[in-house]
């Protein structure tokens, strides 16, 4: 069984890391980074980016935001050149943690906009040792200028609530192993109703949703990025058996796994 890898730019111990991208046009192999989010600012160059299940130009200056978990590739036609910031939940403060989960996988930018200027001070600001607290300083801004830039979606006006995003990030790590919404409520101390309130308020969506959502998506990235058999996919995602999982598939998306993995490789080719 060949999975997709998991591969990490930065230490265990680090918690923010910014550097320039890697000026080479080599294709790389689809993979996921596991638990850090990431941001690429590219100035220059073309080619393709596949993240998760769906294939955007590279048409600089542009911003990709990956969150931990999603699955990415690049191909590129034309030398890139830019910056990438990588960085851990536990540097964000609440206006910060509402960005992050809200910003668009893609960010068109203005050209010459100040948000350039600022990522390389930035990375000068990195290499010259500055202390911790101007560099997360640096990624607050720049998180605040990425969300104007886009006009992400933030709940202004709405209580800000920490579990959900809390709750996102459960989700994200747990989703192949833990099935049941009420383990999720425990983790986070709280009544399954409760938690249920929260997620709807939040995004009008049940913690079951979110829960499922979010397999589908893994079930696509693996569909689309991987040789695996539909019953090793099933194993994978811990379904009972295969047809449970081409019932659950079909569900959500209409398809099944044959024929969305059919229609992604003729996408792509």
């Amino acid at each position: 069984m060949k999975a997709i890898p998991v591969k990490s730019k930065i230490y265990s111990h680090q918690l923010l890391k910014i550097s320039p991208f890697k000026e080479v046009i080599k294709p790389t192999v689809p993979h996921k980074h596991a638990d850090y989010f990431e941001l690429i600012v590219l100035e220059h160059g073309a080619g393709y980016h596949i993240i998760d299940d769906q294939s955007y130009d590279v048409l600089p200056p542009s911003i990709y935001f990956l969150k931990p978990g999603q699955v990415h590739c690049w191909d590129f036609t034309r030398i890139p050149k830019g910056y990438v910031i990588l960085f851990r939940e536990e540097l964000l403060n609440r206006k910060s943690l509402e960005i992050v989960y809200n910003l668009p996988v893609l960010m068109q930018l203005k050209e010459n906009a100040m948000l350039l200027e600022l990522v390389k001070c930035f990375c000068q600001d990195y290499q010259s040792s500055a202390s911790p607290a101007i560099l997360e300083a640096y990624l607050q801004l720049i998180l605040l200028k990425a969300a104007e830039e886009s006009n992400a979606q933030l709940q202004d006006g709405k209580p800000f609530n920490p579990i959900y995003y809390q709750f996102k990030s459960l989700v994200n790590v747990h989703f192949q192993q833990i099935k049941k919404i009420q383990a999720y409520a425990e983790m986070l101390h709280l009544p399954g109703a409760q938690l249920n309130t929260i997620c709807k308020t939040a995004s009008g969506k049940t913690p079951s949703m979110i829960l499922n959502e979010r397999i589908v998506l893994e079930a696509k990235i693996l569909l689309s990025n991987t040789e695996l058999s539909i019953k090793e996919i099933a194993a994978s995602l811990e379904f009972s058996d295969p047809s449970h999982f081409v019932k659950f598939f079909k569900l959500y998306t209409n398809l099944t796994p044959g024929i969305y993995r059919e229609l992604a490789f003729a996408k792509r080719h």
